[in-house]
């Protein structure tokens, strides 16, 4: 069998579909990943083969800031859609008139700028040449689903947190069916529909949904999804890495790991990590910092108790900390649930802290808002994580909800009967 797996050039969104890779390679299918040449090294530097696709120059000047992506989220659209009432509290930005404005900007700031005609042409191009039985794509890479779609093969969605953008899009449809016809706009439809003509295909909604899901999310904390889902462990993968001396050694005090994801900052607040790292100085602990050469240069004097790391793969960091502060990446919060440490998630937008306060209904963790995250209340935070037992507990819950779900190698049973149903129905 071949499986084309499709990707947004960015890390943290291609790590969490590895596994599966790797066991469908394990299991002797062929595997090929597909997405903007800035994923090429990421993508053979864990061990599969590469199909780039699209212009280059996702990256600019080294950094996470994409250039077309960029450009289309500039001017407002990266805010709005990071404080868009995701959680449903707010009736008007659930209305049609908000449902319908949320559409727009997913897909001329969101969609085009992932998946932009350079992007999708190539990879129709490559599977029409490969003919894969089967593509995955990340569930921003709706690319895949086009090349799926236009060769007759099943394509499945991948989704590693809270399918929230789903939701909204289901949402959505049922507000748009309530309109009278002259007033049923759908941004979506109208991109791929005329995407599809362009390429000699047909507008279908599992373009959006996929023909079925695969979700890594674990089940007590994920939202309802359109049509089928198949469940998949999570597997901690945080790229190529190597195990430091000090982290061979039992920790002497209980360790706290202070991780923010690729920019090294909290976003939505004027708390520096060395204000952090300063209200923790009083607690009996060992903070591991996770900040690059230049972040670390720019701190002043640091508390005694801090050990500053450039990288450290945090599946053999996790196993041997008592609790996480982050800022709600998927990596970090999904690792650290993998390995049952109580979290402290400071939530700025998106899904972050929707999927924080579920946590804390749970008491696996704590929810703080980002804006709300001073020196003394992430100190307060993090001693409560310590110090109260029930949320060790609820960690520990959380991993065992979290291994009980099917292997990337039970998965591959199914995707497998799923194939070849398909192709006795063809």
């Amino acid at each position: 069998m071949k499986i084309l797996f499709a990707s947004m050039p960015h890390p943290t969104h291609f790590h969490p579909m590895l596994p599966l890779a790797w066991a469908l390679r394990a299991a002797g299918h062929e595997v090929r990943v597909t997405g903007h040449p800035d994923l090429t090294e990421t993508t053979t530097g864990s061990g599969m083969t590469a199909v780039p696709v699209g212009e280059p120059g996702w990256y600019r000047n080294d950094t996470y800031e994409p250039e077309l992506y960029g450009q289309l989220m500039s001017n407002g659209a990266s805010d709005f859609l990071g404080t868009f009432d995701w959680p449903m509290t707010d009736a008007a930005a659930w209305s049609w008139e908000g449902l319908l404005g949320l559409e727009k900007v997913l897909v001329s700031a969101l969609y085009a700028g992932i998946n932009n005609d350079p992007v999708i042409d190539e990879l129709v191009a490559y599977a029409r040449h490969w003919q894969p039985d089967l593509v995955v794509w990340e569930q921003l890479t709706v690319a895949g689903a086009v090349a799926a779609e236009l060769i007759g093969v099943p394509h499945a969605r991948f989704v590693y947190g809270l399918d929230f953008i789903g939701r909204a899009r289901e949402e959505f449809l049922r507000r748009h069916d309530e309109q009278p016809a002259a007033h049923r706009e759908d941004p979506t439809r109208e991109w791929l529909e005329e995407t599809m003509r362009r390429l000699g295909g047909t507008w279908t909604e599992r373009l959006r949904t996929g023909s079925f899901t695969i979700d890594t999310s674990v089940p007590s904390t994920r939202l309802d999804s359109a049509g089928p889902v198949e469940s998949l462990r999570y597997i901690p993968y945080n790229g190529p890495a190597v195990v430091p001396d000090w982290l061979r050694k039992p920790a002497e005090r209980r360790r706290v790991c202070l991780t923010l994801g690729l920019s090294n900052e909290i976003e939505n607040t004027t708390t520096t990590v060395g204000d952090i790292l300063a209200g923790l100085a009083d607690l009996d602990v060992e903070v591991v910092a996770t900040l690059s050469a230049d972040d670390a240069a720019g701190l002043d004097q640091l508390p005694d108790n801090v050990r500053l790391v450039d990288f450290v793969p945090l599946h053999d960091l996790l196993p041997t900390c008592a609790a996480i502060v982050h800022h709600g990446g998927i990596g970090s919060r999904l690792t650290a649930v993998h390995h049952g440490v109580p979290q402290l998630v400071l939530g700025h937008g998106y899904d972050t802290l929707m999927i924080a306060r579920r946590q804390e209904e749970l008491e696996a963790g704590l929810a703080l808002p980002a804006n709300s995250a001073t020196a003394d209340a992430v100190r307060d935070h993090v001693a409560r994580l310590l110090d109260e037992p029930r949320f060790a507990a609820g960690a520990a819950r959380m991993r065992d909800e979290l291994l009980a779900q099917p292997s990337p190698a039970a998965v591959v049973a199914t995707l497998e009967r799923l194939v070849d149903k398909q192709a006795e129905a063809a």
